[in-house]
């Protein structure tokens, strides 16, 4: 991995990692507020939001994996139309199929995090452990959707 791929991960990862601990922490309070609180629930819900960041960033390694190498077999020399469109094709099923992988991997990873919190309920709180996965990727479509908007050009419409 490169330096300016490691400093683009920390940009996509840190929000993650500080939200994830916003939703710990509000799991945690929510808790204590309806009068469930046990020390388990920090475990479980730290547990569950370290899994779907976990879960996240192998998303993000893997597919930046493949990007680079598509990038380093582009080279510099000049494409034509059809050139550039087999490369892309090429390519884009290599992503898919990189994400599919991933996919199956990463899915049932995060089932046995939350089957084993619920099978040791005298170190997680499953429930807790649940949120906070369900939360942490709502969190992750949230920041996608921000982030995509923000850095989308705005167009201008003529009447």
């Amino acid at each position: 991995m490169t330096e300016t791929n490691r400093q683009g991960l920390m940009r996509e990862i840190l929000p993650l990692v500080i939200g994830s601990l916003v939703v710990a922490g509000a799991i945690v309070g929510v808790f204590a507020l309806i009068g469930k609180f046990h020390w388990t629930v920090i475990t479980g819900s730290l547990l569950g939001a370290a899994a779907a960041l976990a879960n996240q960033l192998f998303l993000i390694i893997s597919t930046n994996r493949i990007f680079d190498t598509a990038v380093k077999e582009r080279g510099s020399e000049e494409m034509t139309e059809e050139q550039i469109a087999e490369f892309t094709g090429k390519h884009r099923k290599k992503m898919a199929n990189a994400v599919r992988i991933s996919m199956i991997v990463r899915l049932p990873v995060l089932a046995l995090v939350l089957l084993a919190a619920f099978l040791m309920p005298f170190a997680f709180s499953g429930i807790a452990t649940g949120i906070a996965i369900i939360a942490v990727h709502l969190l992750i479509m949230f920041l996608g959707a921000f982030i995509n908007r923000k850095t989308k050009p705005k167009t201008t419409s003529s009447k």
